[in-house]
């Protein structure tokens, strides 16, 4: 229906023209008409008045039919296209150039015709219409003129068929130009339709692929949005980054750079694409971005200033965006396009913008979680992991151990006489003594390895992969650093400190977390026992166990 209505509309041009040419037409053919009228009229009264002058200046006698006949056939004026008579007062024709003596007395009387009947009464009558004698249309002028005795009407006719024709050929040729026109307006027109509604049709597919693209890209950057949100650390950041964001850009190198906590160093932490080709590290003052406070582009009309930490690369062309959250800058995105003036264009522009202020959010909101959590696992004092940490990851390692042949070591730490410690130099003292002791012990545990405060001074060690032996040498070698430890707070020393290890193993003797715990403890109650200052395993325990201390531990 809607391509009839088209069609329709497609027409309505051509119809209006089609209209206009007819009228146009049909007024030149009036026009034409009249003109040839006009011409006729002019060039009969000429000729007629030729005549009347002849006959003016002969002064003929008309004194019979024969006579006139003769005579006006004998004027110049009087030829094939030319027809001459000459009628009495009566209506009869008594001279006619056109007929013989015999046809002119058979001539029907010419009284009713109007050219006579305005000439006889006006004194000068013209008339058109078609002669049925030469069967063709005549143009008759007349004029009553007094010659000899009496007075006549003087009639020249002259034959329309030559201009006829001439009005004819010149009416053909204007509706020849007129419909070969119009088959020009409409060969044009539909084929100007026609692109026309191709060039829609080619601009509404673009306009679909665009709108296509804009919604795939706002899709994917609520995708990115809400994948970051759910992100619990770096690892997993890099993971959604690298695999989303050049959905978005496209096959650019980028790289994210986050600020540190003293502010005065940033860190490339996340990337995708190719190994990113700048500097991993670097100031802030390198970046010509974070001194501007907004975006910087390295290569563009107006200059060529490449970053610092870009400096590896000549000619460079890079967009550094700031990452902003919560009116904080928190580090830096990096888009690197290749080496030398790479035009970048708008669209990858603003969609650069919209990744930046994604993840700087989500950045922020993943530092800040991690900051919580951080805090809700651990020990505000000393900064060790606290209690619920302890258990969490003692459960992950224990059931990591349960499906592999590897052991698990625990160490349960208690500072010696810490309560006399605090009643005799305050508990500002015992508080700086736990720092210090923390601080130990965090230097001393690796990446793999645990150590946590239960409460007060009861601290504990998880050890993956070590076996009861293992882990008995690696407390002898914590309970030693702390035994030459010496330590001063407010310019008084602190004196000697010591503590008491307990070690047990999992899966051997131990088999579950709660044994594990439990043998870890009664191994430090023996080193309390045996004088502290020392380390005891399960072994060793179980060894030296007498009925007096199962007496004592069961009550």
């Amino acid at each position: 229906m809607s391509k009839l209505i088209d069609k329709k509309w497609q027409m309505l041009p051509v119809i209006a023209l089609s209209v206009c040419m007819l009228v146009g037409l049909y007024g030149f053919y009036i026009t034409l008409e009249k003109s040839i009228h006009d011409s006729v009229r002019r060039t009969t009264e000429s000729l007629l008045a030729d005549v009347i002058y002849e006959i003016q200046e002969d002064a003929p006698s008309f004194v019979s039919s024969q006579a006139i006949d003769d005579y006006i056939g004998d004027l110049t004026q009087a030829d094939a296209d030319a027809r001459i008579q000459v009628i009495n007062g009566f209506g009869t024709v008594v001279g006619d150039t056109a007929l013989s003596d015999r046809a002119l007395v058979d001539l029907d009387n010419h009284a009713d015709r109007p050219e006579f009947i305005k000439a006889w009464e006006t004194g000068v009558g013209e008339d058109v219409r078609f002669s049925s004698v030469l069967s063709v249309d005549m143009f008759y002028s007349a004029r009553k003129m007094y010659v000899g005795d009496q007075d006549y009407v003087i009639v020249l006719a002259v034959p329309m068929h030559h201009l006829k024709s001439i009005t004819y050929q010149l009416m053909g040729i204007l509706i020849g130009l007129a419909l070969l026109s119009l088959a020009i307006l409409i060969t044009t027109s539909v084929w100007s339709h026609r692109q026309i509604i191709l060039s829609v049709t080619a601009e509404k597919q673009k306009q679909d692929e665009r709108i296509r693209q804009r919604t795939l890209e706002i899709e994917l950057m609520h995708r990115l949005a809400n994948m970051l949100a759910a992100c619990n650390n770096l690892i997993e950041a890099q993971r959604v980054v690298e695999d989303i964001v050049p959905r978005i850009l496209g096959k650019v190198n980028g790289s994210i750079s986050l600020m540190r906590s003293s502010r005065n160093q940033l860190v490339t932490q996340l990337d995708w694409g190719e190994a990113w080709p700048g500097s991993r590290s670097f100031a802030p003052d390198e970046c010509w971005s974070l001194r501007k406070g907004r975006s910087h582009l390295s290569i563009e009309t107006f200059h060529n200033l490449s970053c610092e930490h870009m400096a590896s690369i000549e000619q460079n062309q890079t967009l550094c965006i700031p990452l902003t959250a919560h009116g904080n800058t928190i580090g830096i995105m990096h888009l690197y396009f290749g080496q030398g003036e790479i035009e970048v264009d708008e669209i990858t522009t603003q969609l650069a913008y919209s990744v930046a202020e994604h993840l700087g959010l989500a950045l922020a909101n993943l530092s800040l979680q991690e900051k919580l959590r951080s805090q809700a696992l651990s020990d505000p004092l000393t900064g060790l992991y606290n209690r619920r940490f302890f258990e969490q990851k003692l459960t992950e390692h224990v059931n990591n151990s349960a499906t592999s042949t590897e052991s698990l070591s625990l160490l349960m730490l208690d500072l010696d006489h810490f309560k006399r410690f605090n009643d005799n130099f305050g508990h500002d003292a015992g508080d700086y003594v736990l720092k210090e002791i923390s601080a130990m012990l965090k230097r001393t545990v690796s990446d793999d390895e645990i150590a946590c405060r239960l409460g007060g001074e009861e601290l504990a060690v998880i050890l993956p992969h070590s076996d009861m032996d293992e882990a008995t040498e690696y407390a002898d070698n914590i309970v030693t650093q702390i035994r030459t430890m010496h330590l001063e707070h407010k310019g008084l020393s602190l004196g000697q400190l010591s503590v008491s290890i307990g070690v047990s193993t999992y899966p051997e003797p131990s088999s579950d977390i709660e044994g594990l715990v439990k043998m870890a403890d009664k191994a430090l109650y023996m080193a309390k026992e045996q004088g502290r200052d020392r380390v005891v395993n399960y072994r060793q325990y179980s060894e030296a166990k007498s009925p007096e201390l199962e007496l004592v531990e069961s009550q």
